[in-house]
């Protein structure tokens, strides 16, 4: 085997931990690197982008449908920076997106001589929102560092990590004989030290399920769990899809403006919460809560009195927590027509949100179950968060509490790239979708082939409607003027239509989903109420 460099080591790393596909903008720290892409390419694809932004959000929709890490790779300073957000928004939803940022020459960092792209202590910058991260500029240690890298993404909670090479280093030689291997995931659990809360569950007379997001296996594992013990579930906005909206036990995302909810929640004995905060406007109506956890970082509720934690990678957790309990006794007496009562109050609540539940209404019947949606921060993604059904554990993409403008269409794109076969829809406003909208090149070069539904009131709505309530009419940027989206889009060579009404979209939708080719359909739109 001829010398490995850095560059090489990094390479065949992610190839072994399965990575197929990186996202990112290539420049002048990351040459070296582009060429160890090169010459894997046949097993590893360099999807470009137009920006560092648009790359982030791809790899975070990529890892959110994929399972796998989604992969960044940018320019030091300027590139790592635009991306910020992308990666800010991989950490609040908990996804796990491995960020490869360049670095100028080693010599020079932290002597501040206004090198390409420096930024003193660009490592501080980043920490906040990455789970660990790492400048590498040793070859000696280069091969445990990446190594390390890749242990810090697959165990515990999901979220980025960030590592940090310069560019001389990249092409350094790694002298020793190195073998690479992949890296496994850490699965233990003691379940011997949880025995009380197994009890507890065992005895609970009003149990409730609370769940955040997890893959395809914690969704069954759930669906189990809510059914052996008879349960009720509200899931995070992230969570949406864990169980599926048309089972008897799925509650949705808890509003903040439902009674029925909030004496549901009092009456409850016990609140299983599975990897997921539960909302502030909630906790205190909570009597009793085990949390399970994937690490003791994400403990959330430990000055609760009755607070107890289940501490593991969480599908095992839920694995030996059903094979205790299969054959016990349970103790749960709710009864299907309070559990439909709630449904019911729900559905009433939401159901005068206008039109705004009209559009949704339209886009899920024309969507198949299987459909991705991905919501951006908007006035119909607002109303998608409660009356919008999803079937499948990852059939539903929220930028979760970042809450981002810009987010939806490239997360939409790496969505679309994780799952090809599967039908992608984004829901954008028009100020969020003209932050990213240059994507749309992505989009056609790669045969990204996802609809973008946006709908235009000229305005920054949300921001706007509050001004003309709360100040008396004063306005202020909040107004915009916009290009014409559909001549936009087909500058770009997208199929692109506007439309007005919601059955217009229903049909128009159906249409552009079958055709499987890249669409924007644009919705005229004047201002919505609040939905809250």
């Amino acid at each position: 085997m001829s010398p490995l460099t850095i560059a090489d080591v990094l390479v065949k790393s992610l190839i072994l931990n399965e990575c197929n596909t990186v996202f990112g903008v290539p420049g002048v720290q990351l040459y070296d690197l582009m060429d160890a892409f090169y010459r894997e390419s046949d097993q590893i694809k360099f999807i470009s982008t137009r920006h560092e932004q648009g790359a982030g959000y791809m790899a975070n929709g990529y890892a959110r449908v994929s399972g796998h890490m989604g992969t960044l790779v940018v320019v030091p300073g300027p590139g790592l920076m635009n991306a910020s957000a992308a990666i800010g928004t991989a950490y609040s939803s908990s996804n796990p997106v491995f960020v490869i940022s360049g670095q100028i020459p080693k010599d020079l960092i932290g002597r501040d001589t206004g090198a390409l792209h420096e930024v003193n202590g660009q490592i501080k910058m980043i920490e906040p929102i990455t789970k660990w991260s790492r400048l590498i500029d040793n070859p000696l240690n280069a091969v445990n560092d990446i190594e390390e890298a890749f242990q810090k993404i697959f165990n515990g909670r999901k979220r980025p990590v960030e590592i940090e090479i310069p560019t001389d280093m990249f092409s350094s030689v790694i002298d020793e004989e190195i073998t690479l291997k992949r890296t496994d995931f850490n699965q233990a659990f003691n379940y011997e030290e949880n025995s009380e809360m197994l009890q507890m569950i065992i005895n609970a007379k009003r149990p409730l399920l609370w769940v955040g997001k997890g893959n395809a296996l914690t969704s069954q594992l759930v669906t189990k769990l809510s059914e052996l013990i008879n349960a009720p579930v509200f899931v995070s906005g992230s969570g949406k899809g864990m169980i599926a909206d048309d089972h008897p036990l799925s509650l949705g995302i808890p509003l903040n403006t439902c009674p029925e909810i909030d004496t549901l929640i009092s009456k409850s004995d016990l609140v299983i919460a599975i990897d997921t905060r539960i909302p502030e406007d909630k906790i205190d109506i909570v009597k009793s809560i085990v949390e399970i956890v994937p690490d003791e970082a994400n403990l959330y509720y430990r000055d609760m009195i009755n607070q107890y934690s289940m501490i593991g990678n969480v599908n095992i957790v839920l694995t030996k927590l059903l094979e205790e309990i299969k054959d016990t006794p349970l103790n749960s007496i709710y009864f299907n027509d309070e559990i439909d009562s709630v449904k019911e109050a729900i559905k009433l609540r939401i159901s005068h949100i206008e039109p705004q539940m009209s559009f949704v209404r339209a886009i899920r019947s024309a969507s198949p179950k299987e459909t991705i949606l991905i919501e951006g921060v908007n006035q119909i993604g607002y109303v998608c968060r409660m009356g919008y059904p999803v079937y499948t554990h990852d059939g539903y993409i929220t930028s979760s509490y970042f809450g981002n403008l810009g987010f939806a269409y490239p997360t939409a794109l790496g969505a679309k790239v994780a799952a090809p076969d599967r039908p992608v829809v984004c829901i954008s406003g028009d100020g969020g979708f003209l932050f990213n909208s240059q994507e749309m090149a992505t989009a056609m070069q790669y045969g990204i082939h996802v609809v973008v539904v946006v709908f235009n009131d000229n305005a920054y709505g949300n921001v706007y409607r509050d001004q003309l309530k709360k100040y008396d009419g004063r306005v202020i940027a909040s107004k915009l003027q916009n290009p014409d989206f559909v001549q936009l889009a087909k500058s770009y060579g997208m199929d692109a239509l506007r439309i007005n009404e919601p059955n217009e979209l229903e049909t128009e939708l159906s249409k552009a989903i079958n055709r499987n080719r890249s669409c924007l359909i644009e919705v005229s739109v004047g201002m919505m109420p609040s939905p809250w």
